[in-house]
């Protein structure tokens, strides 16, 4: 790793973290052992700058779908770049990829094209506090860095400090955070707030224990009942749990939503939308940025939606999250150690002990021997249509091995 930590001691002097993206920051644990520059991707496999070659189940914080350098997408951005990036008035491709959006997210009436999730989130947040003329939100997990959501009421973000964080305290009385899957909770806040809140915005999975098919419902009632707008975030969980997103896979239609994250496959693109009279509002609201219509983006979206459509994407990812779940299961219930994994196949979580501070000491020793067997671990393992079961079976054999070597003082001192 010596060109790895040479790089990272030059970017820690020339940016804040050594790197743009707060979750690429190198967990302090795994300095040492993570690799901190990624050279090239390809299939499910990364290269680091030091040559190591790792099986990736980070799948870049979830923007690839399909697999790293996948044939169709990189020949439609080839085949654009010869026609050009970003033109003075709108392209073709803003209009293919939005049917193809309407053909397989139910409840996309119209659309706009954005860069980012946080962009997309705030867009929505914007809209419906237009549409419904309240100024009261509530969020409900980590929607982005926007300063709608980096305040409020209510449980403590993890992601964000509330202290010294520069959003201005009055923002707090007009935001209401709400815990994943606590109904209770939802329905004191739309009791007290309810004729004045625009919006609530949720992710629809968190990606944790908890798969919240009633708290869904129950916000989708809640929101009917009380004039608010439902958004679903799904800039992480899009693509990834159906088809037709978690509109399909939990049975609900949101009145707006947002999808960033795997709409192409890598290349920087996000969409929100949702109501026809709601998107309406875009004539009076003025929310625009020169390169939502970047045609490179649009056209790697263009070929990843329609990898999505018609070939067993989500079936595959879901299958070989099944199977490496299953198999790290195995391989603990072998070795009589009292860890399994948990959350949906799409992606794989570990518990390693009921004590926050246990486990995490004993996930930081499991991703350092995975880390330096190959295997670019990750929380959640998110995985990718590149993930093949061969792959699966290499992760599950060195997960086995990990286990064996996490020092057994470590795991005595679990109940």
């Amino acid at each position: 790793m010596n060109r790895s930590i040479e790089l990272f001691e030059r970017a820690r002097r020339l940016m804040p973290w050594g790197t743009q993206t707060n979750a690429k920051r190198p967990e302090p644990a795994l300095l040492d052992a993570m690799p901190l520059f990624i050279e090239r991707g390809d299939g499910c496999r990364i290269q680091d700058v030091d040559g190591a070659w790792y099986i990736d189940y980070r799948s870049s914080l979830g923007p690839i779908l399909l697999g790293h350098k996948y044939p169709a997408v990189e020949e439609a951005v080839r085949a654009q770049l010869e026609k050009g990036v970003l033109f003075s008035m709108a392209s073709p491709l803003e209009i293919e990829v939005a049917e193809r959006l309407m053909d397989l997210v139910p409840g996309l009436e119209q659309l706009h094209f954005a860069k980012t999730g946080n962009d997309a989130n705030q867009a929505c947040i914007r809209l419906a506090r237009a549409f419904t003329g309240r100024d009261h939100i509530a969020t409900c997990a980590y929607h982005g860095h926007g300063e709608w959501f980096s305040s409020g009421r209510g449980p403590a973000p993890l992601w964000c400090r509330r202290e010294g964080n520069g959003v201005p305290r009055v923002f707090d009385e007009l935001v209401h955070r709400l815990p994943y899957a606590d109904i209770e909770a939802a329905e004191a806040v739309f009791k007290e707030y309810g004729d004045r809140l625009a919006a609530v915005i949720m992710v629809p999975y968190d990606w944790n224990e908890v798969v919240g098919h009633d708290f869904v419902r129950r916000m989708r009632e809640l929101t009917l009942q009380n004039g608010a707008l439902l958004v679903f975030d799904q800039v992480l969980t899009g693509f990834r749990l159906a088809r037709g997103g978690a509109q399909e896979f939990f049975g609900v239609v949101p009145d707006l939503t947002s999808y960033a994250k795997a709409l192409a496959n890598g290349y920087p693109l996000a969409v929100y939308g949702g109501r026809r009279d709601v998107m309406e509002k875009l004539y009076d609201v003025i929310l625009t940025t020169t390169y939502a219509g970047e045609t490179l983006s649009l056209a790697a979206a263009k070929a990843t939606l329609d990898v999505v459509a018609s070939q067993p994407v989500i079936e595959h990812i879901w299958r070989m999250g099944e199977r490496l779940g299953r198999g790290f299961d195995a391989a603990a219930r072998d070795l009589g150690l009292p860890f399994r994994t948990f959350g949906l196949p799409p992606a794989v979580q570990f518990r390693f002990d009921p004590d926050p501070e246990r486990d995490e000491d004993l996930r930081m020793r499991f991703f350092r021997e995975l880390f330096g067997m190959g295997i670019f671990a990750a929380r959640p393992f998110l995985l990718n249509y590149a993930h093949q079961e061969a792959d699966v079976d290499e992760t599950i054999e060195k997960m086995r091995h990990a286990l064996e070597l996490i020092p057994a003082r470590s795991v005595a001192s679990s109940p």
